[in-house]
């Protein structure tokens, strides 16, 4: 094969965005995917009836760019919000399901903080920023210093787990969560900067998905781009005068540009000859492992019972409970399940029990029902279970994850032409891996 243009190496969420945006552009774009359905990580089944998400659940609206992405693949007539109910949450959390804080005067009502840790937390714009701060403090320690350590324990860490599956003591706030570490170094609060950014009009967004469940974007994507996006595994990238090759299935490509959008280790893989300290720097992330027990129930909701007027819950460490939390699928968007069913999504393993995703389907699902009857009070068995495994999961932005990125930035510099995104680098979630895809998008049409 012959010809110039981009190659995307990567056919999950964010190359197939960067793909997409290169072809709009009217850039010679081939995607390369090693996978015969496009996704990645977003994998949307209906079985029995049910509506299974294998990977993410949903996307947040509110980057222009994610809301730009689903208007140009054609599905914004199909975008569905979160039902209302899903904006209660709770923590598992000394015995009980506590509500999780989403206002103020949620605040003031939940049992997820004692008084004085209330107290505490409402003083967080009086607390002083250290004179030094610390690079590779952990969002634990940073929640602790600005809201106090309850705050931090029943809180913070518990919601780091619906995020990360990781251990918020051992996650960077700087890479993790480098929004909360600019909020305190630009306005000297936390609070005091998101109550000026509400202000601005700025937001996070809505969770939004589709009535065929999140693999309708990629399956969109893919279909967009026809033929330029080709089922074959690259085996080597090399580079050549003003350009790149790119192999695959015994033939190659000559391009001007290549695009890795592939995991950490697929990345690693092929840098491994050209930038060895960027390859080097993209193994040493830490994944955490997670399954996915998804448990269906007929017959009327009342019957199970939970309450099930919420997103869902997570749960706190040190409360015995191998449980990482549990999603309400049906409580957070339409069509998940047959008329008056219920589905659930639990979620196990992670850095805190990463061999437990090893176990067989039946005893996953087992545990998984066990711990829904001590944790939110479930009555009976699932009429229909459904187990997946991410391997090798959710990259960890851990300490040294800053120097990780600079080493791979630093890499990538001496290698023009060469450019490296997904989600193990910078931005945990399909929001930022769509912005970060099309940032790619627009230096590389430039």
């Amino acid at each position: 094969m012959t010809g110039l243009g981009v190659a995307v190496v990567g056919g999950g969420i964010s190359g197939l965005t960067a793909a997409h945006l290169l072809a709009a552009a009217g850039k010679e774009v081939t995607l390369f995917d090693d996978a015969a359905q496009p996704g990645g990580l977003i994998r949307s089944e209906r079985r029995d009836g049910f509506l299974c998400e294998r990977g993410p659940q949903g996307l947040l609206d509110g980057p222009e760019e994610v809301r730009a992405l689903i208007a140009s693949a054609g599905l914004a007539a199909r975008a569905l919000t979160a039902l209302p109910a899903s904006r209660r949450r709770f923590v598992y959390v000394g015995g009980a399901l506590r509500a999780f804080p989403a206002s103020p005067p949620a605040l003031l009502k939940t049992s997820l903080l004692s008084a004085g840790a209330k107290l505490r937390l409402l003083g967080e714009p009086f607390v002083r920023r250290p004179a030094a701060p610390d690079p590779e403090e952990s969002v634990f320690d940073f929640v602790a210093r600005r809201f106090g350590a309850e705050a931090a324990r029943r809180a913070a860490a518990p919601a780091l787990i619906g995020i990360y599956a990781g251990d918020a003591t051992a996650l960077s706030v700087r890479a993790a969560f480098p929004r909360l570490a600019e909020l305190e170094a630009r306005h000297g609060s936390v609070l005091r900067g998101l109550f000026r950014a509400r202000g601005q009009g700025s937001r996070l967004g809505r969770p939004t998905s589709f009535p065929e469940g999140l693999g309708e974007l990629p399956r969109a994507l893919a279909s967009g781009l026809g033929e330029r996006r080709r089922v074959a595994r690259v085996e080597a990238i090399a580079p050549r005068a003003g350009g790149w090759t790119v192999s695959a299935a015994g033939q190659s490509l000559e391009v001007d540009r290549v695009l890795l959008a592939t995991p950490a280790s697929a990345t690693a893989a092929l840098l491994a000859l050209h930038a060895p300290a960027a390859a080097e720097a993209l193994r040493a992330i830490p994944h955490a492992p997670v399954a996915i027990v998804t448990l269906g129930f007929r017959g009327p909701a009342a019957t199970i019972g939970i309450d099930l007027d919420a997103y869902g819950f997570v749960v706190a460490r040190g409360e015995g409970v191998e449980l990482l939390g549990c999603q309400y699928e049906t409580s957070v968007f339409p069509g998940r399940a047959p008329d008056g069913a219920v589905l659930l999504r639990a979620l196990l393993g992670g850095t805190f029990n990463p061999g437990l995703v090893d176990g067989d389907d039946r005893a996953l699902a087992e545990r998984a029902v066990a711990e829904l009857r001590r944790t939110a009070g479930l009555r009976r068995d699932p009429d229909f279970t459904d187990v997946w495994r991410a391997r090798p999961g959710i990259p960890q932005y851990q300490r040294g994850h800053a120097a990780r990125v600079a080493a791979v930035d630093a890499a990538l510099a001496r290698r023009p032409g060469l450019r490296v995104i997904g989600h193990a680098l910078r931005g945990l979630g399909l929001s930022a891996s769509i912005r970060a895809a099309a940032e790619a998008a627009r230096s590389l049409a430039a």
